[in-house]
């Protein structure tokens, strides 16, 4: 049984259509059928039941493909271990993150990972999806909000912060030291549109007090929304250490009562490799959003 057949078997498994799987892996239909032959002589059974054009596993079909799974990933696990030692921290690292503030805020951090790794490619993919990226492996690490228990992930919460109200220096609330709720209610707002997890934690705690806001203008991009309040249009209600990445002067960052909590936590698979580079990268993340950085 070879890697390159497991390969095809596992392409076949996705797409469970000769002709698309053997397109999206290069090669001729009779060659992927051929090779699916091979396999099955090798097991004794047959892993795909063809009725006519409609192709499904059989049962040893999934079990194959539940440990051909494995096989695939501690080969690229093994591959990746080797490259760390021989590579000089040369590869590649994907960061699927919250969209909009958590993104805005890594700057700083990837600049001095960069540093260190000048070498390594990196890349920060914006997701609402972090998770299922995560398993997926589209991405090898996610960070982004306390999801449900999985066994296939391994979880590490990091940093659980606040909400403030963001104001122009003139405006009259700017010198409070604490705002409460009712005073939201007198203040002009922009916002991430419905649908964003920062807007939607805002207006679920709306909710539970009682009252709403009502969003002046919206967009989905916090260096926007801070240009929106740095013009004076109005004010933004956005994570209590946002602040520290601001490089304007005139918005004060004033503390809301009581206010809405997120719990943050980086998360990658049990079953994958990780490279020196990415446990910097989590190590960096962590004293980062802890001030220490």
């Amino acid at each position: 049984m070879e890697i390159r057949q497991l390969h095809y078997f596992l392409k076949l498994c996705n797409e469970l259509h000769f002709s698309e799987a053997a397109y999206q892996l290069g090669i001729s239909q009779p060659t992927l059928s051929q090779q699916i032959r091979v396999l099955e002589d090798e097991v004794g059974v047959p892993l795909f039941d063809r009725m006519g054009k409609k192709t499904e596993k059989t049962e040893a079909g999934a079990i194959l493909e539940h440990y051909a799974m494995q096989a695939v990933r501690q080969l690229e696990n093994a591959k990746q271990a080797i490259a760390d030692l021989t590579a000089m921290n040369a590869g590649s690292l994907r960061v699927a993150v919250l969209p909009s503030d958590l993104d805005y805020r890594l700057t700083a951090l990837l600049i001095e990972f960069h540093k260190e790794f000048p070498r390594t490619k990196v890349q920060v993919v914006p997701s609402l999806n972090i998770v299922n990226q995560v398993l997926d492996n589209e991405v090898d690490i996610g960070v982004g909000l306390s999801a449900k228990p999985d066994s296939r992930l391994h979880r590490t919460p990091f940093y659980t912060e606040t909400y403030s109200l963001y104001i122009r220096q003139d405006h009259p609330l700017a010198e409070r030291n604490v705002i409460s709720v009712e005073d939201l209610g007198a203040v002009p707002l922009v916002m991430y549109p419905k649908g964003f997890y920062g807007r939607d934690l805002i207006d679920a705690w709306c909710l539970e007090r009682q009252t709403s806001i009502d969003a002046l203008m919206e967009t989905g991009s916090a260096a926007s929304l801070f240009q929106l309040v740095q013009a004076g249009i109005g004010g933004t209600i956005q994570p209590s250490r946002l602040i520290e990445s601001l490089r304007s002067t005139d918005i004060r960052s004033v503390p809301i009562q009581d206010s809405p909590v997120r719990d943050l936590e980086i998360v990658y698979r049990n079953d994958k490799y990780v490279s020196l580079a990415a446990k910097t990268f989590i190590r960096r993340l962590e004293t980062f959003f802890q001030g220490d950085g």
